[in-house]
This record gives C-alpha cells, structure tokens and sequence, in this order.
C-alpha cells in the first residue's frame, strides 16, 4: 500500500461511522455531506480491500475485519491527536478535543459525576467518549494509546502507566430490606452461608472482596457474576443474594430503594478510586488539564464520600456486626 494516498482524515472517517454505525450521522457529526462521507468510505474500502461496513436494516454492520483494525485506528488518531497537541497550548475554552476514558459504570458516575457539569462548562467543546473497561485491559490499552485515561481500581503503577488515587470508599454488604440477613446479628458464618452476586467488570479477574476473603481462609458463594454495577442493583430485589460493593455505588437514602446495608463483618480495606494513565500524558497540556481537573473534587462530594458508610439507625443505614 502506498501510504502517499492516504490521508488521517480517512482514517478519522473509519472511526466515525464504525462508531455511529451510520453514514448519515457519521457525516453530521463530521460536519460534512453524505456524499463526501460515501467517498470516503469508498476510499477506504480499496485501501483495505474490504467493505468495511455493509447495511442490515436501517443500520451499518461493521465487518469482522474492521472491527478488527478500530482498535488499532482509534490508537492512531489518540496518538496523532496527541503529536499536535504538544505542539499547542490548550484551551479549554475553545478546544474541540475529545478523549477516551476507560471505566465502569460505577467509576464513571462515582468520579465524574460530581464534575462532569463543571467540567462540560469550562470546556464547551470538549467530548468525552467512555468505554467499558476492566483494570488488566485498561493498561493494556493505554501502553496502545487506545485510552487517555482510565477510572477504577487498578494494579501498581509501572514504568509507562501511572496511577493516582482520588479517594477511598469502604465496602458494605446490599441486600433488600426484607432479606432474613437485614435483621439480627450480621458474623461471618451468616455472611459466609448466604448467596452472593458478585460484579467483575473484566471477566476471569479475581475480585478484591474474594482476595481478602482467601486471605483469611474463607471462600464465598457466588451465585451470579454481573459485568456492570447497575445491572448488579437491579438484581438484587426478588432475591436472597447479598451484594458487597463500595458504599458511594449505593443510593443516598437506600430504603427507598427497597434496599438495606450492613457493615461487612470483617475487616477490608477500602475501595480505592484512581486514576490511570500513561506517564508521557503529563506532557500532553491538554491531558495535564484533565487529570488537575478530575482529581479537584467539590468539597460537597468529598464530605460525602467521607461520610458514606458511617450512618446508622434506619433499615437503609450501615449496621455494624455484633
């Protein structure tokens, strides 16, 4: 292939409709006609000889192909995007920048939620494009500058990716207020015979709740295992299982959600909110705006991050073991 035939902006191109999976939005978002958009693609279909996408219905089907190739062209954009960026200062203001962040759905409302209005404010322009993603691909992806940044729990820091913690969550037990376990003396043994759902955002991973547990000799039964934290919430009112996840990921006032929570009768350290990105991000201005921005959390969500998990006296609030 002669690469003097080929432009960024194809490849810009590819990205948009492989992610619009429409060729109509994929040129409003792009700011140009259909027809510049189908040229394109037509462009692209003989670089790579293949059709790239093919209509079903009303939608546009990527081929097995090119599902392949986005994740190796969304790396090139990042790290092209970044290349001008170094050579710019960044303005919030006016930048039309757009960023992909890594995370769950719990990091995604736990750390940007409280800013994510400020944050759209200061920056008008600006996109955000998040993508579900574990703590062992997460790196993986950002060493390929397939992510900017990544939210959640991870790993240590290496040499090419970093790691700052926002702050620290305790885990609690959920379960529905009419659970035989909402009422009574909350040990070990109880917790240890009930049914458990369990969240891994990345599946084959071992959970930390289970890496303490197997610290102190005791396993837990899982019954279901849930890739998103909501989904997990959801499931919880017509059964017996128990939930143990950070209490910030559970409703303010949880009995009016059907729901009660218990201090964990054991001890665990707390979940750790952080994030992760590439150590050379820092060089990037408008990365090094991102990170100051996300770690400045509003005191009024910082009070209540420190307060969560400490209530008692209601059948929403934490109990503590006996």
């Amino acid at each position: 292939m002669d690469l003097r035939r080929l432009d960024l902006n194809l490849l810009v191109v590819f990205d948009t409709v492989l992610t619009e999976r429409s060729v109509t939005r994929a040129a409003d978002r792009l700011a140009l006609t259909q027809p510049a958009v189908s040229h394109a693609l037509q462009r692209l279909r003989a670089a790579c000889g293949d059709d790239i996408v093919r209509r079903q219905g009303h939608t546009m089907v990527p081929t097995p192909h090119a599902m392949a190739l986005h994740p190796e062209v969304r790396a090139i954009l990042v790290r092209a995007q970044r290349v001008f960026s170094l050579s710019s200062a960044f303005d919030p203001q006016t930048t039309t920048r757009q960023f992909q962040v890594g995370c769950s759905d719990h990091a995604a409302t736990a750390l940007l939620g409280p800013l994510l209005g400020s944050l759209l404010a200061e920056a008008p322009g600006l996109r955000l494009q998040l993508l579900h993603v574990g703590r062992s691909n997460a790196a993986d992806m950002l060493r390929a500058g397939a992510l900017d940044l990544a939210l959640g729990l991870f790993n240590s820091a290496d040499d090419a990716i970093a790691v700052r913690t926002v702050r620290e969550v305790p885990y609690v037990c959920a379960m529905r207020t009419s659970h035989p376990l909402a009422r009574g003396p909350f040990t070990l043994a109880r917790y240890l015979g009930a049914q458990h759902l369990q969240v891994l955002v990345q599946p084959g991973s071992f959970g930390g709740i289970d890496q303490t547990l197997a610290r102190l000799g005791h396993e837990r039964n899982i019954r279901l295992v849930a890739a998103h934290f909501g989904a997990a919430l959801g499931l919880l009112g017509n059964t017996d299982l128990l939930l143990t996840v950070p209490r910030d990921l559970l409703p303010d006032r949880p009995a009016e959600a059907g729901l009660c929570i218990r201090a964990l009768p054991y001890e665990a350290d707390p979940f750790r909110h952080q994030i992760a990105y590439a150590r050379h991000a820092t060089d990037d201005p408008g990365m090094a705006w991102l990170l100051t921005f996300l770690t400045a959390m509003p005191a009024g969500a910082a009070a209540r991050a420190r307060s969560t998990g400490t209530r008692t006296g209601s059948a929403g609030a934490v109990r503590r073991p006996r």
